[in-house]
This record gives C-alpha cells, sequence and structure tokens, in this order.
C-alpha cells in the first residue's frame, strides 16, 4: 500500500493517529486537522487521500455531527477500525493528584471518564480539541496545576507521568473509526455496508425496512437516528449490515428504495471484529 496522506483530527500519537497507523501502516504521512470538519473539507477538496473520523466509543456512544458531515459532504465509508481506547490521569514530572486544579482533554475522552471526574472536589474540567494538543499544553503549563486525560503513547510523546491509571468509566473500552473516501472505491470481498435510509412518515414504516433485512437474512449490526440539518421534524437512520453475499445485498437495497423516501448506500467495504 502506497503512503496515502490521512486527514486526522488531531496531533501526533492523538487516537486519531494511532488509527491511521493500524489502518494504513506506520508509516503513513498524516494531515493534522483542527476539527472532524476539517478532516472533510480536506479530503472534499482534494488535499488529503483519505480522511479518518471517530464514529462511535463504547462508553461515550455515537458522535451524530460525523454522520451529518459524511452526509453532507457526500463523503463514502470505505473501511472501519476498532482501537482499544486506555485513558490515564497524565502530568508533569512530579506533579501528584493533590496538586491538580484543572483537567483538560478533548470532549471524548472527558466523556468517558465521568466517573472519575465526579470524584474530584475543585478540579475544574475543560474541553479542548484533542488529547494530544491538550497534553502538549499540560507540558508547557509553568504552574503544575494543569492535567490532560489521555492515551498512554500522548504521555509517552509528551514525557509525561502517570498520575492515575484507567480513569475510564469502562476498562474495556475502544473507539470506532470510518475511513473515509471522496471516491467510490469498493474493497474486493467486503462483508459490511453503511447505509443511510429516511423512511416515510407513517406507521410502521422503520419496520418494513427491518423486515426486509431479517427476510434477505442481512445482518443489522446498528441502527442510529441522525437529524435531518434544516429539517428539525425528519431524521435518517443510519444502518450498518453485514452480509455473506454482496448481490442479495444490494438486490435488498434496490427493494427498500420502492418502499423508502431515500436511501444512500454510504459505503460497502471489509468489516473489522471487536476487540476483546
Amino acid at each position: 500500500m502506497r503512503n496515502h496522506l490521512i486527514a486526522i483530527q488531531g496531533s501526533v500519537s492523538s487516537f486519531h493517529d494511532l488509527a491511521a497507523k493500524k489502518y494504513f501502516g506506520e508509516e503513513v504521512t498524516t494531515l493534522k486537522c483542527n476539527s472532524f470538519k476539517e478532516v472533510c473539507d480536506k479530503l472534499s477538496k482534494n488535499q488529503a487521500d483519505y480522511g479518518i473520523i471517530a464514529i462511535e466509543n463504547k462508553v461515550a456512544g455515537s458522535i451524530l455531527m460525523n454522520y451529518q458531515l459524511i452526509d453532507s459532504y457526500n463523503l463514502k465509508i470505505k473501511g472501519e477500525i476498532y482501537l482499544p481506547i486506555e485513558l490515564q490521569l497524565l502530568g508533569k514530572k512530579g506533579v501528584k493528584i493533590q496538586d491538580v486544579k484543572e483537567i483538560i482533554s478533548h470532549p471524548m475522552a472527558l466523556g468517558q471518564s465521568q466517573l472519575f471526574l465526579s470524584n474530584l472536589e475543585g478540579v475544574l474540567v475543560s474541553e479542548f480539541k484533542d488529547t494530544a494538543t491538550s497534553a502538549k499544553l499540560v507540558k508547557e503549563d509553568a504552574s503544575n496545576h494543569l492535567a490532560v486525560i489521555a492515551g498512554p503513547k500522548v504521555g509517552e510523546e509528551y514525557d509525561l507521568d502517570i498520575i492515575e491509571e484507567n480513569v475510564a468509566d469502562e476498562k474495556i473500552n475502544f473507539t470506532r473509526f470510518y475511513i473515509l473516501s471522496k471516491g467510490t472505491d469498493v474493497e474486493e470481498h467486503p462483508t459490511k455496508a453503511s447505509v443511510s435510509i429516511q423512511t416515510h412518515n407513517q406507521i410502521g414504516g422503520l419496520s418494513d425496512v427491518l423486515s426486509f433485512l431479517k427476510q434477505a437474512k442481512l445482518n443489522l449490526t446498528k441502527i442510529q437516528s441522525v437529524p435531518i440539518i434544516n429539517n428539525p421534524s425528519s431524521y435518517a437512520f443510519h444502518l450498518d449490515i453485514e452480509f455473506e453475499d454482496k448481490e442479495v445485498f444490494d438486490n435488498t437495497m434496490i427493494e427498500l428504495k420502492n418502499i423508502a423516501e431515500s436511501l444512500k448506500v454510504l459505503g460497502v467495504y471489509k468489516g473489522e471484529s471487536l476487540p476483546n
């Protein structure tokens, strides 16, 4: 696989950086972006070959904005990857928990550590754009009162000490990432697809869709309702579907188009197994 340029949210050693290296290889070149929207924008403007964005976390749940970004930028899902998430409270050398007056990190990392944070008294919790940039601020902080919730690789990158181990609410935790493409390239021997479908506003509309999938023996692994931008009373449903025979999947989508208000296949790709 050639050395693609991959747009990621965050910087070196962030979870998106680790996900890019796991999927494309250690020598991959990444383009650091400040937001998920910027990732999609760079990809849309051909300033990157692929993009990677987190789509859900086992503890914090789905990121609805990212479903909307995929749709609004008309991007395709090329693949998925699961990354085990280990979170630690990190600080400068010698800093103890009693020294910490403010904790910063990406909102998703903070959202996965609510039990730990709720037991701290008098500590300010502030959201920042990503874990790696937060760690850099901690490293440069002169007061020794600032700490970050991040993964072990971030701690190693910025030479920070572990103040508290395993601060996530759930110890077996992972984040799922989508690999995005502007093109329509399809992986060989795909096993999974992501579909956006809007049903007619009538009783049993969604039930009819699910019945079609059941009859075709397609495995629905996720269903997520997503608000439609500029139409507050309407929702689309994002479906992740596993299949053994792509022809069966294709034929089922043709049938579903006849009963749905709209249907868009966002990507057909190789599914990845959940981490143990």
